[in-house]
């Protein structure tokens, strides 16, 4: 038992892993390059480079360097939540305009078939009015003729009536001179 704990188990080894400061900076500086690529100057870029040229110098300590790191991770955390804050957003609304355009297409198609109605009910009431427009033409024809037809057989019975009056009077003349003579 004695020599199980004085060696080093099997999840130990005997290579000693060194990580040496300019190691660290190399990889550090690896880091802050590719960082940089994807931040903008509105950003706080400039940030990123005062990092790097205090890991490429050899006088600067780590502590203002991780401070500056650890500022800039909070502010990219804080801009990632408000990005996605914005996203959710921009969602509601795309969404909001998408039920929107949908309504006023319907809305649209709706007044489309209003329209094509009344186009055909003004087109049927235009119809219907030419019909009767004829109607009353031909209406107004038969009332001039049968007005004229009218006239015509009032004037044949006014001459009738003055025949029979003249036959009457010619009847009654007669009919004295017949008294007379019988």
């Amino acid at each position: 038992d004695l020599f199980k704990k004085t060696l080093p188990s099997a999840s130990m080894s005997f290579v000693q892993v060194q990580s040496t400061l300019s190691l660290q900076r190399k990889e550090a500086m690896a880091v802050l390059v590719q960082v940089r690529e994807h931040v903008q100057v509105s950003q706080g870029r400039h940030r990123i480079d005062i990092v790097m040229l205090a890991l490429s110098g050899k006088k600067i300590g780590f502590e203002k360097v991780i401070t500056m790191i650890d500022e800039l991770v909070a502010t990219l955390k804080k801009e990632q939540i408000d990005d996605e804050s914005k996203k959710e957003y921009c969602a509601v609304q795309f969404d909001e305009s998408d039920d929107k355009k949908k309504a006023l297409e319907r809305t649209l198609a709706d007044l489309q078939t209003v329209i094509e109605e009344t186009k055909e009910g003004i087109a049927t009431a235009t119809e219907e009015i030419a019909a009767l427009l004829k109607g009353i033409t031909e209406l107004d024809k038969s009332v001039a003729q049968a007005t004229e037809q009218r006239q015509a057989e009032n004037a044949e019975y006014k001459d009738l009536m003055a025949s029979n009056g003249a036959a009457k009077e010619l009847i009654l003349f007669a009919k004295n001179r017949m008294n007379k003579f019988y």
